[in-house]
């Protein structure tokens, strides 16, 4: 099991789930259906069906997929997934996505879409926290006066 310290660690964490021949299935809508459904299915359970690694995977899967910026969603994938070189990765955005990396640095780029990445999954985080607080807590009562 992982401990993660840092956004690093979390995304390379990510690629090894979402890469992993046990929830492959083509694309990463499936994937973060997965997520959901084995979620969904644990509360059901006292028997945890992912590791907390896997979990914490499907989670970034999940931040990745509603991050907002589309450049630093796809450079992310490419270089964290698909394992892609800071020049493949320039070469397939201009490609495919019509987006011209060349004229900034690109640490910068990644700097700036790690950055996405932790403010979505932060998001992410914080709504799913607010559901379990409001389904497990339970409102007190209020004296009539």
């Amino acid at each position: 099991m992982m401990d993660f310290e840092n956004i690093e660690s979390r995304l390379e964490n990510w690629s090894r789930v979402v890469r992993s021949p046990r929830f492959q299935s083509g694309e990463c809508a499936a994937w973060a259906k997965w997520y959901v459904a084995l979620r969904d299915a644990e509360r059901m359970r006292d028997v945890p069906l992912m590791t907390k690694d896997e979990r914490d995977g499907w989670l970034v899967e999940k931040a990745w997929s509603d991050m907002p910026n589309h450049v630093a969603k796809w450079v992310i994938k490419y270089s964290y997934v698909w394992r892609m070189s800071d020049e493949q990765i320039q070469i397939r955005m201009r490609k495919s996505h019509n987006v011209i990396l060349r004229g900034r640095k690109f640490e910068l780029v990644m700097a700036e879409a790690r950055t996405s990445v932790r403010q979505s999954i932060a998001k992410l985080t914080a709504k799913e926290f607010l559901e379990n607080v409001s389904i497990i807590s339970c409102k007190p009562e209020t004296a009539d006066v």
